[in-house]
């Protein structure tokens, strides 16, 4: 298929409202480039896709943008231009997608964003860090600044390798403001957890900051690692005594995988516009 093809298809469609690509690779090459002009699509899935672009050109009634398990190493642009609907993104991934809204590329390091820069439609956010590399992390801060009605955010580690890059305490400490951690969210999920100290930041800076926090919920690797586990609840044990911004009791959750198949992709989930968190696995349902 290419990209002209995917465009006659959306063309001839006018009430198509679920559109998945999946496994557009190898054999079964996809367009180098979706670009996404319909009235009628609801929710877009890209799973395991070789495609360079994904751009939200005309999208007027467009909810959910699901991604999903891209080429290791292979950079992919994210562009959304009119999508006055979107509610639901992720997974953006900080070490592989670029993200560009309107006509302004999000790059690490930015704290100062302009509205023409930010999608206030958007409440649930999913992200994929490796927050043991300093760029992705300052990348994950630019990208929440683009959204700033976010009430759930969802955070896993992905390919959590490598040696540890911890940003130091003045780092976080002089962080600008993110408006959706401080007046919108209410909800924190950070899957697989292992205890790095850029996690740990996060995480302070989180419940440092979060005015209406009312859950925040760590999920641990792998239960069948017992000290893995404890070395890691060991270092979530001083974040419970720790004052929190947000006056209303808010409990950590810890969890464990309790299977591989916890956290699996889900095709269903995904797609299905009933379900108002379509990133939790089955231990959080």
């Amino acid at each position: 298929m290419e990209e002209r093809d995917l465009e006659h298809v959306l063309a001839c469609c006018p009430d198509l409202q679920i559109l998945a690509l999946i496994a557009s690779s190898g054999f079964l090459s996809g367009p180098s480039r979706v670009r996404i002009s319909s009235d009628s699509i609801r929710c877009v899935l890209l799973w395991s896709s070789m495609a360079d672009e994904l751009a939200l050109v005309d999208a007027p009634r467009l909810q959910r943008l699901m991604l999903y398990a891209g080429q290791s190493g292979r950079t992919m642009k994210v562009q959304i231009g009119y999508a006055p609907a979107l509610a639901v993104l992720g997974y953006l991934e900080t070490a592989t997608h670029v993200l560009v809204i309107g006509n302004t590329t999000i790059t690490a390091g930015v704290t100062n964003v302009s509205p023409n820069a930010t999608v206030p439609s958007v409440k649930l956010l999913a992200l994929k860090v490796n927050f043991r590399v300093a760029k992705e992390v300052k990348t994950l801060l630019s990208f929440l600044r683009c959204f700033p009605q976010v009430e759930t955010l969802h955070s896993t580690g992905g390919e959590s390798r490598g040696e540890d890059n911890p940003l130091n305490s003045a780092f976080w400490r002089e962080i600008a403001a993110i408006e959706c951690v401080e007046s919108c969210l209410k909800k924190l999920v950070l899957d697989e957890f292992s205890g790095s100290a850029n996690e740990l930041g996060f995480l302070e800076l989180v419940f440092g900051r979060a005015q209406v926090l009312q859950k925040a919920v760590v999920v641990l690797p792998d239960a069948g690692n017992s000290a893995l586990m404890a070395r890691a609840m060991g270092k979530l044990v001083p974040l419970g005594s720790a004052e929190w911004a947000t006056k209303e009791d808010c409990p950590l959750v810890v969890l464990a995988h309790a299977e591989p198949g916890d956290h699996v992709w889900s095709y269903n989930r995904a797609s299905d516009l009933s379900l108002s968190d379509p990133f939790l696995g089955n231990a959080m349902q």
